[in-house]
């Protein structure tokens, strides 16, 4: 049976081009079709040699397709943990040696090593040769079930591809979500690239642009191919795409733009209400849809007055949301919050404006929000939780009644 590879573009969103190709191992069923060889790397009962053997003899033929390959572009090469363990410390390192001989520049080959296998000492003296002879470094399925943040911090990747699984659960929201958005930020602070593979949608590509991805892969774009094609041939599909994600956002942001503003004017209604270290809620116009309670802090932090909430109530076959007054946080501290702070800030660089905090998630309602915040006389700082536009449309009055 023959084994060959095949290769797969990778798509830079900046530039809208494709910057490389990842290399995939393919093989031919009896009638001829060209089909993957994956399942043989979990296969058990498949000799280990033979396929190293067989996944060698693929590298090499990607690397020699590549070197007489007149395109500016990188070669990402996937190698198995398992193989890293396999080079003893003084023995060649095989995929070097083949670039070597192909001469190949080793600044345009990738090193994608799947994540969570493997000793974590013997790959990263590994990968430390890689990176001597000049290749980069890339961490494939990063966040999956195995994930080790300190094979980031200790081998410092240049791409971190994110697990596919984890990628399509996040796009339903929820903790998955958060969770590629740590990535994210990881990514970022780390300077690696971030990657998304499997995009198969319009959505998804949309998606990888929230995250925070510059490069994406995937059948939304092109399958694994036989050969590589012209660089450009994604830049109209991306400019498009790309005018099409400014427009749907533009519209978002008109909207929350909108929704701040009718939080901060009845903000400065509840502000009217305060006396002492009380709200006279009763004389306060509806809220609306999405403010969830509002508090007063003393300037050390302390909360002075009791949570005045706003839930439903259901009478006569309606709904009404009503002041709730509830006095458990009374004597807490908030001065360690972001909002708090903030707030004093604004006070003392003299802001006539509320501020509002950054959106953050709240532990118990797993609802995203924000505190505006704004320093009264007194010593006084108000505050209202709100929820961050877009979640105001879910069921948020039940048992839960604190965002902090």
């Amino acid at each position: 049976m023959q084994y060959f590879p095949f290769f797969q573009p990778i798509i830079d969103i900046t530039r809208m081009s494709i910057v490389g190709y990842e290399a995939l191992a393919r093989t031919r069923s009896k009638d001829g079709e060209v089909v993957s060889i994956g399942a043989l790397f979990s296969d058990p009962n498949f000799n280990r040699r033979d396929l190293l053997t067989i996944d060698r003899s693929v590298r090499e033929q990607a690397l020699a397709y590549f070197a007489d390959s007149k395109q500016d572009v990188f070669l990402s090469l996937n190698l198995s943990p398992e193989w890293m363990d396999h080079v003893a410390d003084n023995a060649p390192v095989p995929t070097i040696e083949m670039a070597k001989k192909l001469n190949v520049d080793t600044s345009r080959i990738l090193i994608e090593f799947i994540e969570g296998a493997g000793d974590n000492g013997n790959m990263q003296k590994l990968l430390s040769r890689y990176r001597a002879a000049g290749m980069r470094i890339a961490i494939d399925d990063f966040g999956a079930g195995s994930s080790h943040l300190d094979r980031i911090i200790a081998l410092e990747p240049d791409i971190i591809k994110l697990d596919m699984n984890l990628f399509k659960r996040a796009m339903s929201g929820g903790i998955s979500q958060e969770v590629v958005q740590s990535i994210a930020y990881l990514a970022r602070r780390t300077g690696s690239s971030l990657l998304c593979e499997g995009v198969e949608t319009e959505q998804e590509f949309y998606f990888a642009l929230e995250c925070g991805a510059r490069l994406v892969q995937g059948y939304f774009f092109w399958p694994a191919l036989p050969e590589f094609i012209d660089s450009d041939a994604p830049k109209d599909i991306i400019r498009n795409l790309l005018d099409g994600y400014v427009e749907r956002n533009l519209d978002r942001e008109k909207q929350l733009m909108l929704y701040m503003q009718k939080m901060e004017l009845y903000f400065l209604t509840v502000q009217s209400a305060v006396s002492g270290a009380c709200l006279h809620h009763e004389s306060l116009p509806e809220a609306p849809d999405g403010l969830l309670r509002v508090f007063l802090c003393h300037a050390n932090g302390e909360q002075i007055s009791p949570n005045y909430e706003l839930l439903d109530e259901a009478s006569n076959d309606s709904t009404s949301r009503v002041w709730f007054v509830d006095d458990r946080n009374l004597g807490s501290n908030w001065s360690m919050r972001p909002y708090f702070y903030q707030a004093l800030a604004a006070k003392q660089l003299r802001h006539k404006n509320q501020v509002a905090s950054q959106p953050y998630r709240d532990v118990r309602s797993g609802r995203m929000c924000q505190t505006i915040g704004k320093v009264l006389s007194g010593d006084r700082i108000l505050f209202a939780d709100v929820l961050c536009f877009g979640e105001e449309d879910k069921d948020i009055y039940g048992n839960s009644f604190y965002l902090r």
